[in-house]
């Protein structure tokens, strides 16, 4: 089962509960809500009398917060938060993209965000990274920027916000801001890795994303300032253009400082305004919003059409789009804002139950409506479906939409929406001390980059609840229809359809007749639910008896209790997130019991029980029949054990284990729910086998193990073959057999727990001695000196280069946490010399993963993303890494940047409720020595030496041994 409710709110005041999607699936960002996301109108003049992008006072409405401009428009917002503790989280946003560049400068807001990192006047370079992993920041995951088509970002996470830090910090902004040197010898070796950034960034969902985006907005200049930019301008850009856009655009009255996190506000203020105060304009040249970005407005009905016979399905999209001015965000459009994500959701929930139910062609399908890259206003509809599907899903989804637009929602639909909306305002409410830096940081740059507001949940909760309450269906319904206003629709059909081969008209015309035809029938295929109520199974008439009690097991804090029928209970509680718990039941053992003969059982199995709901309730009606409830829960098949986990409000613990009791004795083994992961199974394949990723993932991982049938993926062709009855065979005996263990973390009445446990628990019996695993696991062998060549049939020119070599185990875990660090060693290596040396590669890595199942067998991998030209150089040059490391060795300085950052993550991984649910308590009554370990991973870091990784170097890293993978293109 997979219950994850879908609530209104994805993302409340620096959460991480968002949800991406995009006008056409794939780029532009939405939320149902995020309450740092809305938008709205205003102008602020500077000093100098220049219109400022974005007026903080008129976005920022949480109190909390603290914001300024200084006499040269430069502004700063600020926030103190202690969760995780001394980190800060940093952004430098400068209100200018791709959006703002001309015709000749198509990618130079790209190409500077590259260039800033290459030397500015404190730090030569080379030098800016190696200080950031000096101090424990991480380049990539604390030091990074981004290029988007209104903004370019500079974010630090700081692991410490003491006054060395912080001022450190605002030192390499204002480089940023005003010092950067653009050398001409760094400028051309950056271009390679652009360049390459570009090629590994092609793919099929790009390429489609491009061609729909154009339709969408025809003569917008959006679509033809795409960030990445246009290769003949990154293969000619010189310092002269380069500079000529940092001085026309990186100025005080055109950035934000976005400071968040363990820190003095009144000092960093201080800080703030001497080091930027005194910055000024490099040109006189005024500031002006990008220009042509407004579109030839739609009328009527129009078709789109893109035959991509590389996707792994195809889309279908009904979509109204219209311009719109970018405005300040008021109380009457965010609450507009509201009803119609209400009726999204609604909409929503409908296109599930169709899924779930079998009654349609499509095997996903979402709506949304808003507002998008400032000026886009749209609503849509959008589906994915088996190729030979696409008219009659087109079909269906029209009529879907069309039902909901000319009859409207129900009272019962807008009941389970709004009962989510309210609960979701309530939990905010309760968690709202603990909210992550990150998250925090994140929602207040874009609020500010949207002119969205930023509420405190109190503030939100004050001011929608009340809203909301009131609303009435016929409000909802009408915003509905105001969203789908039948002036035009937007009619896509995008993937491996080949629509044009198969009539005798055109594409286009074949799906406006689909369309037209469809809209003459009657739209009556959504019919509504009777009510169903949860739990449903009657309390058990013994409990569980208290066999055992044992606290602070290990000084861990972590309290056992075990009970009679040989159920295990492991509770810690924390203070890590305040109004929320995470669980996790353990049972069996998992994929490492998947029948002989059976491939993809595993996948297919935890695919139909999440979708399955329980054996006598659909997935939609446990959703309905606990709106308003704060619980998600869902079932996995992983390695060593199935898993039932989630997460609850403190209140819900009882719901909790009658959820736990239900889905195990109890469980939905749904046909439909079967033939659709089988559905979605086929078109991942598909996708999968066209991408270097993909067929590594397919064919590879097999290859490393030198054909062993448990690694790689199967063909859709055998997964047809599983039934319901192969499932039910193999998961039934675990889900009866009792004797699981039960792990909570987090915020928790630990009584409460103990006694629901008890009492709905206790109707299962103990364990018997039959083990129902007949799965003997054969040896696994390593290709060791063998290579693989592997080709795609793709007109993408992107390919992938992979070292490997045997490691060992996961259980040895003092070996496998050396291992991890000396892959971090080696992605410096490569790192340095293929991408910053050569430009051959944008995103190469190393990583080590041990096997949890197999004996003896782990895999260490170098990974470069190649093109044809670039292969047999990033070979020659992989090789010659390794053999400098093996004469060599390993120095000191490199295994000290490397570990730096691990110690800094350590410090915060270990102030998580997550790292304490499922690296030390799940699966520890099978695994003991896991509560070990939750002492040992500081020590054991820190104490890794140099000497340890050159030795760990020279005993695994045999070029002779190794085994390599090339996967190119056929042209």
């Amino acid at each position: 089962m997979n219950l994850k409710k879908k609530a209104i709110l994805k993302s409340i005041h620096g959460s991480s509960m968002d949800k991406k999607r995009s006008l056409n699936r794939y780029l532009v960002q939405i939320g149902c809500l995020v309450w740092a996301l809305l938008i709205g109108t205003g102008a602020w003049l500077t000093p100098a009398g220049h219109a400022l992008p974005v007026a903080a006072d008129q976005v920022i409405k949480d109190p909390a917060v603290v914001h300024g401009t200084l006499s040269n428009g430069f502004q700063y917002v600020l926030m103190k938060n202690t969760t995780p503790k001394d980190r800060v989280g940093v952004y430098l946003n400068i209100f200018a993209g791709s959006a703002h560049e001309t015709s000749d400068e198509q990618g130079m807001a790209h190409y500077l965000e590259h260039m800033l990192f290459n030397g500015t006047e404190h730090f030569s370079p080379g030098e800016l990274v190696t200080y950031f992993q000096s101090i424990g920041m991480d380049f990539g995951a604390d030091v990074n920027a981004s290029t988007s088509f209104f903004h370019t970002v500079y974010d630090l996470t700081l692991p410490n916000g003491d006054q060395a830090h912080l001022e450190d910090a605002l030192k390499v902004l204002k480089d940023y801001a005003a010092g950067a040197l653009l050398l001409e010898e760094e400028i051309d070796r950056e271009r390679g890795i652009i360049l390459a950034e570009k090629q590994e960034r092609d793919s099929v969902s790009y390429r489609t994303f491009k061609s729909t985006f154009s339709f969408e907005l025809p003569g917008s200049i959006l679509p033809k300032r795409m960030p990445i930019g246009e290769e003949p301008v990154i293969e000619t850009t010189d310092q002269k253009q380069l500079r000529q856009f940092y001085d026309r655009w990186y100025r005080p009255d055109n950035m934000v400082l976005i400071m968040v996190g363990d820190m003095d506000i009144q000092a960093a203020e201080k800080w703030i305004t001497a080091r930027f105060q005194s910055l000024e304009p490099r040109i006189p040249e005024s500031l002006y919003a990008p220009k042509g970005i407004q579109w030839d407005s739609h009328e009527g009905i129009k078709p789109f059409y893109l035959f991509e016979p590389e996707a792994g399905n195809t889309q279908i999209t009904i979509e109204r789009i219209e311009y719109t001015d970018f405005a300040y965000e008021t109380e009457d459009s965010l609450k507009l804002k509201m009803t119609r994500n209400l009726a999204d959701n609604m909409l929503d929930h409908r296109l599930s139950r169709m899924i779930q139910e079998g009654s349609v062609d499509f095997s996903s399908a979402s709506a949304y409506s808003g507002r998008f890259l400032n000026y886009i206003n749209a609503a849509a509809v959008t589906a994915k479906c088996d190729a030979k599907h696409w008219d009659t899903s087109l079909a269906q989804l029209e009529k879907l939409l069309r039902q909901a637009f000319e009859t409207g929602f129900t009272q019962k639909e807008l009941d389970r929406v709004k009962a989510d909306f309210l609960a979701d305002l309530e939990t905010s409410v309760r968690q709202a001390d603990t909210r992550k830096t990150s998250n925090l940081a994140r929602s207040l740059l874009t609020s500010v980059q949207t002119r969205n507001w930023f509420l405190s949940p109190v503030q939100a909760k004050d001011l929608l609840t009340p809203f909301v309450e009131s609303l009435s269906v016929d409000q909802v319904n009408t915003a509905f229809q105001t969203s789908w206003n039948p002036d035009h629709r937007l009619v896509m059909v995008t993937g491996n359809a080949d629509i044009a081969s198969n009539s005798s008209e055109s594409a286009e015309q074949a799906i406006l007749n689909g369309f037209n035809d469809s809209a003459r029938q009657k739209a009556n295929l959504f019919q509504p639910e009777l009510s169903t109520s949860f739990p449903y199974l009657p309390v058990p008439e013994t409990p569980a008896a208290i066999q055992s009690i044992e606290k602070n097991v290990k000084d861990l804090e972590i309290s056992r209790i075990d009970f009679d029928n040989q159920i295990r209970l492991n509770l810690k509680q924390t203070d890590f997130q305040k109004g929320r718990f995470l669980f996790k039941v353990v049972f069996g053992h998992g994929r490492s019991c998947e029948p002989a003969g059976k491939p993809g059982i595993a996948f297919i199995s935890e695919q139909t029980v999440h979708k399955s709901g329980l054996g006598s309730m659909t997935l939609d009606q446990l959703n309905a029949a606990l709106a308003g409830r704060d619980v998600t829960m869902e079932f996995t098949v992983e390695d060593t054990f199935f898993s039932l986990s989630g997460s609850a409000d403190p209140g819900e613990t009882e719901l909790v284990f009658h959820l736990i009791r239900s889905l195990l004795t109890d469980p939905g083994f749904k046909q439909e729910s079967l033939d659709l992961a089988k559905n979605q199974y086929r078109q991942m394949y598909e996708a999968l086998k066209q991408t270097p990723d993909g067929i590594m993932r397919i064919k590879g991982d097999r290859f490393l193990a030198k054909g062993n049938p448990w690694f790689g993926m199967p063909h859709p062709d055998e997964v047809d073959r599983l039934t319901l009855t192969d499932i039910q065979s193999w998961l039934t005996p675990y889900f009866k057999q009792g004797g699981f263990e039960v792990s909570l973390v987090g915020d928790f009445d630990p009584a409460q727990v103990v006694s629901h446990a008890r009492t709905l628990l206790g109707g299962f019996a103990s364990p018997g001695n039959e083990d129902h695993c007949q799965n003997d696991l054969d040896p696994v062998q390593f290709p060791e000196g063998e290579n693989l060549s592997l080709t795609l049939d793709t007109k993408i020119d992107k390919g992938v280069v992979r070292i490997a070599f045997l490691t060992d185990d996961y259980w040895d875990v003092n070996l496998s946490r050396a291992l991890s660090l000396l892959s971090r060693v080696l992605s410096e290596h490569l790192r340095i010399t293929i991408r910053e040396k050569l430009g051959a590669a944008y995103s190469p890595y190393v990583y080590n993963h041990p096997s949890m199942v197999h004996d003896g067998y782990g895999v260490l991998q170098m990974v470069v993303p190649v093109s044809h030209e670039s292969v047999d150089q990033v070979i020659q040059t992989l090789d010659e890494i390794i053999a400098d490391i093996r004469a060599n060795g390993i120095s000191a300085r490199e295994t000290e940047l490397a570990l730096a950052p691990v110690l800094k993550q350590l410090e915060v991984l270990r102030e998580t409720n997550a790292y304490w649910l499922n690296s030390v308590m799940a699966g520890s009554r099978q695994h003991p020595e896991k509560l070990d370990w939750a002492h040992t991973i500081v020590p054991e870091y820190s104490g890794l030496t140099h000497e340890e990784m050159t030795k760990l170097a020279d005993t695994y890293l045999d070029l002779k041994k190794a085994a390599r993978i090339r996967i190119l293109p056929a042209q």
